[in-house]
């Protein structure tokens, strides 16, 4: 009992972590699986294997070349499939190999369990637990439905910061883009055309010739758009300038500004 308390404290310490800490999924694996001892296997509904942990006593010569395939077996993804929930204590006495097409794994008495992960009522991932030789007690069992609930708020949490550095990106956009003149904007979009929206040298006298305006207002609109970390540039001297897109939104803010000259 003393046993499954301490490992119940340990996950509440990575639980309150994760809440204030971004933790790389890969290394919340790790901590996972040295709490619980099995090994841990995040993957997506297409079988890919987006993070993992192996538990130092089901160490083999196969993990380093197999993890560089990151696909999940097929045989698991079809009883994944098979339902949404939880897939809990199965056993096998000669399993297959995980990795590629290596045939009989190097250990016996697989116990596996698959859990999956929800977001916005849509399974969207599964944790798939494995350990050998000793099953999964009444009291793992629980540790693993913590565990998930631990991976699966982690996960969300994640993917809202992503959305919001996405829409923090795109505000970013709009406001430098609505702040630059007329004459800034057509150079702008300028540059941009001559570097196909990557990145690429330019001349800003021929920018300047070409938009009919000053090389000034060309090198203004640059500035201007690298305070804002929209871009960066570097000087290639006699009036180049090598630029390179660091914000994708800039080319649908410069896109609106070209239909409102050409409705």
């Amino acid at each position: 009992m003393d046993g499954i308390v301490e490992k119940i404290r340990s996950l509440n310490m990575v639980f309150g972590k994760s809440a204030t800490t971004v933790i790389p999924l890969d290394a919340l694996c790790q901590k996972l699986c040295k709490i619980l001892g099995c090994n841990i296997y995040l993957f997506d509904n297409a079988g890919h294997i987006f993070a993992c942990a192996v538990a130092p006593a089901f160490l083999c010569p196969y993990i380093e070349c197999s993890l560089l395939e990151k696909e999940l077996p097929g045989y698991y993804m079809e009883r994944f499939n098979s339902q949404d929930q939880s897939i809990v204590g199965l056993y096998e006495e000669n399993p297959k190999c995980t990795y590629g097409d290596v045939g009989r794994c190097t250990f016996q008495n697989r116990y596996y369990s698959i859990y999956p992960i929800f977001s916005m009522f849509k399974k969207t991932a599964g944790i798939l637990f494995i350990r050998y030789e000793d099953q999964f007690s009444e009291a793992d069992k629980v540790l693993c439905e913590y565990t998930c609930a631990i991976v699966s708020i982690e996960m969300l949490r994640q993917e809202q910061e992503r959305a919001a550095a996405l829409s923090s990106q795109a505000a970013k956009a709009k406001v430098t883009v609505e702040s630059l003149s007329f004459s800034e904007k057509k150079a702008s979009r300028a540059i941009m055309r001559e570097i196909d929206w990557k990145c690429g040298e330019v001349f800003l006298n021929a920018i300047a010739s070409q938009t009919y305006t000053a090389p000034s207002t060309v090198s203004g609109a640059l500035k201007k758009l690298e305070l804002a970390t929209l871009i960066h540039t570097r000087s290639r001297g006699v009036k180049g300038m090598y630029v390179e897109v660091r914000n994708p939104n800039l080319r649908t803010e410069l896109d609106k500004f070209e239909r409102n000259l050409h409705p």
